[in-house]
């Protein structure tokens, strides 16, 4: 064969037939990343109600236990895949969510950047203040009854409510699209209200509960993406 010959073969080569390339894999290995993030969130939630001894040591003291150093860090493992997951689950789902769904992804990723940042300080700041300002996280102060600083409390008040709302907007354009089902987008809705408005007391079944759900909901949607043909884009 000719190296003529050889070039219009690869032009008649339809584009279905060529690998994925690089960036196609990582986008498709988004839905294994949502898989384990809902799993770690899951599980996270799991050992904040019933393994950190938050009830018998007291909120600053089991900052030091090695239970609650497992836990925030699957917590913070989960918040990262979920960048990723979020990826992964919409790209099946693109051409059908329109802009609509584009937007709701934008704020839901924006949203779990934000989280994010706020689960990598349980993981290393509030075990330091625990330490040297154990005042400064207090139960008043965690709950919302007290406010240390501006800052901290403007840090906190922005990422849960962008993260919730990003989250909200992402399921019903997915309730919309139509292409996973419908249960799991409307679990995802349900653990929101839940994790807001329940008892915010760290370590008891109403803190956790809500998270649990999102945790669930967030893995079945990557457990769907699966097995979900990747969304073609037009050209």
């Amino acid at each position: 064969m000719t190296t003529q010959q050889a070039q219009q073969q690869r032009i008649k080569t339809p584009s279905e037939a060529l690998p994925p390339d690089g960036l196609s894999r990582f986008v498709r290995a988004g839905a294994w990343a949502a898989i384990v993030s809902g799993v770690a969130m899951a599980v996270s939630l799991l050992m904040v109600w019933l393994v950190v001894p938050f009830e018998r040591l007291g909120q600053t003291e089991a900052y030091f236990t090695s239970s609650y150093l497992v836990a925030t860090s699957l917590l913070l493992l989960s918040s990262v895949l979920l960048l990723w997951g979020l990826i992964g689950i919409y790209s099946r789902q693109s051409r059908a969510a329109g802009k609509f769904g584009m937007w709701a992804f934008i704020v839901a990723f924006l949203g779990t950047g934000l989280v994010a940042g706020n689960n990598w300080a349980q993981v290393f700041v509030w075990p330091t203040f625990a330490q040297v300002a154990p005042n400064l996280i207090s139960t008043q102060v965690m709950s919302g009854q007290a406010h240390p600083s501006p800052y901290l409390t403007a840090g906190l008040g922005l990422s849960a409510p962008f993260f919730f709302i990003g989250l909200i907007l992402f399921a019903v354009a997915t309730i919309r699209a139509g292409v996973y089902p419908r249960w799991a987008s409307v679990l995802l809705i349900i653990s929101i209200p839940a994790t807001m408005f329940l008892d915010p007391t760290v370590g008891a079944f109403q803190e956790s509960i809500g998270q649990i759900l999102l945790g669930i909901a967030v893995a079945a949607l990557g457990f769907y993406a699966l097995r979900t043909a990747p969304s073609t884009t037009s050209s």
